[in-house]
């Protein structure tokens, strides 16, 4: 037999400490998102502000003519701050469902919670293959 779909997640009498643990959950998320994003907004505002002495170190530790790639560097640069904010987005997205949906005890609510923090784990898998692809690239 198949189970009710329609079944709430707090009907199968969830008990107090696995409550607890989701909410410790949704707090630390919050905190690693909110904190994420402090960490883009600083990188963000270093890229404006001393984005010419970047790209002239840039220039001169690969001794590349940098004045032709500027643009090519400020998209790739601009690509990845969205990306990682996007990431960071999931993350606490997850955090306040994950919390709304305890407080409320509405299951669909904690359901969509974990598909954002799936989404963010799915971030964080490929970043981590690109890492250890970029590593053994330079290793060989």
């Amino acid at each position: 037999m198949e189970p009710n779909q329609d079944q709430s997640l707090f009907d199968t009498n969830m008990d107090h400490v696995t409550q607890d643990h989701l909410q410790s959950i949704s707090k630390w998320t919050r905190f690693l998102s909110i904190t994420g994003f402090v960490a883009l907004g600083i990188i963000l505002l270093i890229l404006l502000i001393a984005g010419t002495q970047l790209t002239s170190v840039f220039s001169k530790a690969y001794s590349l003519d940098v004045a032709g790639l500027a643009g090519v560097i400020i998209i790739v640069v601009i690509i990845c701050l969205v990306i990682a904010a996007l990431w960071v987005y999931f993350l606490f997205k997850a955090s306040n469902l994950l919390s709304s949906g305890l407080q409320n005890r509405d299951s669909a609510m904690l359901a969509d919670g974990f598909r954002a923090m799936k989404t963010y784990f799915i971030f964080s898998f490929v970043f981590s293959i690109l890492g250890i692809l970029t590593t053994l690239s330079t290793m060989f």
